[in-house]
């Protein structure tokens, strides 16, 4: 009977943590909203893209009007040249409204007679079209400049709440140790010698879930379904960017063969061809762990960062998943699962 006792015991005292416990709902918060920050972050970073495009856009256009203006003043050169050559001297001022030079326009005009409105007219075009593009290339560059105060501050909030999320979750993972302690110290003091079984994680530390699956980002984070997003160049996002703080540890999610990589683009980054089929492609990290080869699930591979183009920016691990080696496909509902 004491032995059932002892069992009976450590049965609630196992039960205990699966109970809503003091800060569990704070720390079920803190995930929330650091995913719902993560989103906005997202979002700010596609705007942020949109508008670099639209400002290359528009000094392209505008570098082109130039061009196209000078070759205009050129053609009006050559035609005041040959009219003052054979001695026609107009004197009608066709070009006051020039946008760049009024000194060189009224020069223009006393050379070029009525036979040449067109010409005229067009290099008026194209002075107008220069400063339509300069004036809107302010214009973004000013939306630019504060979309890039916005993501700075969703970036500054979302590294806040996912240090909170760290704190809320080692203060979890210490109760959680607690109460098994607890729970062993229990059974050993009734003689039973039984050891107690780990509580599930739901997995959020790192349980193998979804047919022997793991998060690649063991310890806090936030991600949100940012595939397919525009980014800079026109490019659109294959993965989804998984924040969490510097130097949590970046592990395969199964095993595999792991091969190391390194680009201007990505930073440090690795391949793992999964025994699974699929290929996994992890980017931005801090450093590498050196490991290359065949690795067992689980293997720290290195650290999160945000090296390569994403300097300056929150850390993160991006992450792709491409089923048999293939193309990419959005990594998002296999997060959802395993994360």
């Amino acid at each position: 009977m004491r032995a059932v006792a002892a069992v009976m015991a450590l049965v609630l005292v196992l039960m205990l943590p699966a109970a809503p416990a003091a800060g569990e709902g704070d720390l079920d918060d803190a995930r929330r909203q650091a995913n719902a920050l993560a989103a906005e972050l997202a979002a700010a970073q596609s705007h942020l893209a949109e508008l670099d495009d639209e400002v290359v856009a528009l000094e392209a256009r505008a570098a082109e009007g130039n061009a196209r203006r000078l070759v205009l003043e050129g053609a009006l050169r050559d035609i005041a040249v040959d009219r003052f050559v054979k001695g026609s001297r107009p004197t009608i001022p066709l070009l006051t409204d020039d946008l760049h030079s009024a000194v060189r326009a009224e020069a223009l005009a006393r050379f070029v007679i009525g036979d040449n409105v067109d010409a005229v007219d067009e290099y008026r075009r194209a002075g107008s079209d220069v400063e339509l593009a300069v004036t809107a290339l302010e214009e973004t560059k000013r939306q630019a400049s504060a979309a890039v105060d916005s993501y700075r501050r969703r970036m500054a909030a979302a590294e806040a709440t996912l240090v909170r999320l760290q704190r809320l979750d080692e203060e979890r993972r210490a109760r959680d140790e607690a109460a098994r302690a607890a729970a062993s110290r229990a059974v050993t003091r009734r003689g039973t010698g039984a050891e107690p079984a780990p509580r599930a994680g739901g997995g959020r530390t790192g349980v193998v879930l979804g047919g022997g699956w793991l998060c690649p980002v063991q310890g806090p984070r936030a991600f949100t379904n940012d595939w397919g997003q525009p980014r800079s160049g026109g490019r659109r996002h294959q993965g989804n960017d998984i924040l969490s703080p510097r130097g949590t540890p970046v592990v395969a999610s199964v095993a595999g063969t792991v091969r190391p990589h390194q680009s201007s683009l990505g930073g440090s980054s690795y391949y793992l061809r999964g025994e699974d089929g699929n290929t996994y492609f992890g980017t931005h990290l801090d450093r590498l762990s050196g490991v290359s080869g065949r690795v067992e699930q689980g293997t720290v591979l290195g650290t999160v960062g945000n090296s390569g183009n994403a300097a300056g920016g929150p850390t993160h691990l991006h992450f792709e998943i491409h089923p048999g080696g293939g193309g990419a496909v959005n990594p998002y509902p296999t997060l959802s699962l395993n994360c």
